[in-house]
């Protein structure tokens, strides 16, 4: 009895989409834009979300080793140096490379240095386990003996990590403002629907129909109509991402992520959000007409 009282169910909520063409096209509608805006919203995030991070893994801390120290007395430093508390990475930079890089970036004015021989020093680049130790262990380098200068971005790393923490802070809470925002339009438009029915929802009442009876054919029509409005925009936004980052180039830090990492994390989260929104709207938007 139950798998056809299952059935009859799904077979009158694929009726009542044709059999009602407008309003599901209305309710249809109004789900997949919804949740494009969302979905677009959180691909944003995601990637802003990733700008930040990737800003935050550039700092570091640039340790210029004194002439004083020999040949033989960097690894020491270097191993005093990776030792310290904090660090993640240190990289050495000698002096012959840093003149090379430092030709490449002044192109053709790299002749300038020609008979200077290289002012250049030897020097250490360290990265911080977390970006915001940064600061503090520039503070224990400029301490150690054989270092001369330190250079962390002193004047504004303050600001910068502010200024990440507050952009995915923000992301954060643009998603939740829309997600809610998604949920009140789309129970809305659900319960429009529903209310153009009331009389064929009220004579069933009446002739004695349960309130399962009743409500499974609406249950299944609103899970379907946040399936396929959920559906629509993911697929929209599956190509549209697909196609910006295949024809988008961008430097890091500013690069788009992977179109599989983000349609991993937002198609399913639109026809999840979909398919819930739909099923939930339509039982909740029945309950007055229930009470005959």
């Amino acid at each position: 009895m139950r798998i056809r009282t299952v059935g009859r169910h799904t077979r009158e909520g694929f009726k009542n989409l044709f059999r009602n063409g407008w309003m599901t096209f209305a309710a249809v509608s109004a789900v997949a834009v919804t949740l494009f805006i969302l979905g677009l919203s959180i691909a944003l995030s995601l990637n802003i979300q990733n700008v930040s991070l990737n800003i935050e893994n550039q700092l570091q801390v640039n340790a210029d080793v004194s002439d004083s120290v020999t040949a033989k007395e960097l690894p020491a430093l270097g191993k005093e140096l990776a030792h310290l508390p904090g660090v993640r990475s240190i990289t050495f930079v000698s002096k012959a490379d840093a003149l090379q890089k430092m030709k490449k970036i002044l192109q053709g004015n790299a002749s300038m240095f020609n008979g200077l021989g290289n002012p250049l020093p030897n020097e250490y680049v360290l990265q911080a386990a977390n970006p915001e130790m940064t600061s503090g262990l520039a503070k224990l380098v400029q301490h150690v003996k054989g270092i001369q200068n330190v250079q962390y971005g002193q004047s504004f790393i303050g600001k910068l990590l502010a200024v990440t923490a507050a952009v995915r802070d923000g992301a954060i809470v643009l998603i939740g403002l829309l997600l809610v925002m998604g949920i009140f339009l789309i129970s809305n438009t659900i319960k429009i629907t529903i209310f153009a029915r009331r009389r064929e929802i009220e004579i069933m009442k009446l002739v004695g129909a349960t309130d399962g009876f009743i409500r499974g054919p609406f249950f299944v029509e609103g899970t379907l109509m946040g399936l396929f409005g959920a559906a629509i925009p993911a697929f929209v936004l599956y190509e549209l991402y697909r196609w910006m980052f295949l024809n988008v180039t961008l430097f890091p830090p500013f690069s788009l992520l992977p179109t599989a990492y983000v349609a991993s994390r937002v198609l399913w989260v639109l026809i999840l959000c979909g398919v819930f929104i739909g099923a939930w709207g339509s039982i909740v938007s029945m309950r007055r007409f229930l009470r005959v």
